[in-house]
């Protein structure tokens, strides 16, 4: 993938206004992670493939192995947005070696931008519950709801994949997402119990479709069935509303979803950061606390 991504791309799909979005440079790459807790992948020890997948799109997949397997086998965690996940993580090349192995699998597009935007608003945004098309009304045209589809192509195709290649353990499977790809690692955590023991979502972009996703919340938090799983919520700062008195949306979903049977919850705020800057920000913190907990 070429270095250099057009970020501007990343503007597209963070709910910015349009006169904030043309003060960045379509052709720079993600921000740098936070030295402190970044996470580097050596670029040249990459596995990279293509797979075709959903709605015609095209998939390329760059896996990351660091570490010894474990006896059990590679934990996985699955990096949406891979292609700037994937990015980010080789700037910080010589970040301090993580304890312990990990397989980071960055699923992304087979394109040289950062983001496909047109084809991720599909991928990581859930249905409409009434089963009405979900279109995206900051962009005329722009389809949503696409996330079963894809969720069934990572189950069905790529995780398979992942276990015919590498020795990985069914049991510590995770994922990452930000902004819609936030929205897909909880979409996956309310309507997919077991598919993944992990789920980080950093800003997810929780009025998408509203009150879609409060919707969904709510049928999690009332179904008889004990989670089993772990939720990590993240976000900037800079993303509290502008009333100081009220909490970050994830803020506020994270302390509904606590008492939850089996879910354990946790949350981590980025003081000053923005919606576009927790995207970095956030994938040292998740892909530690996947390795930090049995799942």
């Amino acid at each position: 993938m070429n270095a250099i991504c057009r970020f501007g791309a990343l503007v597209a799909m963070l709910c910015v206004p349009a006169a904030m979005a043309q003060r960045f440079d379509a052709m720079r790459p993600p921000a740098s992670q936070p030295p402190a807790e970044a996470v580097g992948v050596d670029a040249s020890r990459l596995a990279v493939m293509t797979m075709d997948g959903p709605a015609g799109h095209r998939y390329r997949i760059q896996v990351a192995t660091i570490g010894q397997a474990p006896p059990d086998g590679y934990p996985v965690l699955y990096l949406l947005d891979g292609n700037a996940s994937m990015a980010a993580l080789k700037a910080a090349d010589q970040a301090p070696l993580l304890r312990g192995g990990v397989l980071l699998v960055a699923v992304g597009y087979d394109t040289d931008a950062c983001f496909d935007t047109t084809a991720r608003a599909l991928d990581y945004t859930p249905p409409r519950r009434d089963g009405q098309p979900a279109l995206d009304p900051r962009v005329p045209g722009r389809h949503g709801g696409g996330a079963d589809a894809f969720l069934d192509f990572l189950q069905q195709r790529v995780m398979p994949r992942m276990a015919a290649e590498w020795p990985v353990d069914a049991h510590r499977q995770g994922i990452w997402g930000h902004s819609y790809g936030g929205l897909l690692a909880l979409h996956a955590l309310y309507t997919r119990p077991g598919l993944f023991a992990f789920h980080a979502a950093a800003s997810p972009a929780l009025g998408w479709q509203a009150p879609l996703m409060d919707e969904e919340a709510g049928a999690f938090i009332a179904g008889a069935h004990r989670a089993n799983a772990r939720l990590l919520l993240m976000a900037g700062g800079a993303e509290r509303p502008a009333d100081a008195s009220s909490m970050i949306p994830a803020q506020s979903l994270a302390g509904r979803l606590r008492g939850v049977p089996g879910l354990q919850v946790d949350w981590r705020l980025f003081p000053g950061l923005s919606h576009g800057e927790a995207f970095s920000a956030s994938l040292g913190p998740a892909i530690r606390s996947f390795l930090d907990g049995p799942g």
